[in-house]
């Protein structure tokens, strides 16, 4: 499973002064539907934490924002892997209102595969890397 979509509701706190979504909010959505895509494909990260060892920590991220967004607002999070490496994966991110082919913030995520055990680089395991697959 390589595309997701994720539903989230604008939080007050993920507002700001101006009353719109904060930039950092975007962030922690990215987040939501990276983790939904992968419990979706079988892979909670819970599982791939405790069960098989590895953490996919966040070793790039970038964001674009094209239009606001507001407090109580219903959003789609989409989410697809798209590059995928033995020890490294990328995610990108579409933010925009249910039903809308506008997209409000755009960005990405790399992640790399690290043993929990040593911190260090470890090869995905085939199996995961065909559930992710682009």
């Amino acid at each position: 499973m390589n595309r997701h979509v994720a539903t989230v509701r604008v939080r007050y706190a993920e507002t700001d002064r101006m009353n719109v979504v904060h930039h950092a909010s975007y962030i922690v959505w990215f987040e939501v539907g990276r983790s939904e895509l992968m419990r979706a494909a079988g892979i909670p990260y819970r599982e791939l934490e405790d069960a098989h060892g590895l953490l996919f920590p966040v070793i790039e991220v970038g964001a674009t924002y094209r239009q606001p967004a507001a407090y109580d607002e219903e959003l789609e999070v989409r989410t697809t892997c798209t590059t995928l490496s033995p020890v490294r994966v990328r995610f990108d991110y579409e933010i925009a209102r249910p039903g809308s082919d506008q997209v409000l913030a755009a960005g990405f995520t790399v992640h790399a595969c690290v043993g929990r055990e040593t911190g260090r680089l470890a090869r995905m395991p085939a199996w995961l890397m065909e559930r992710l697959a682009p």
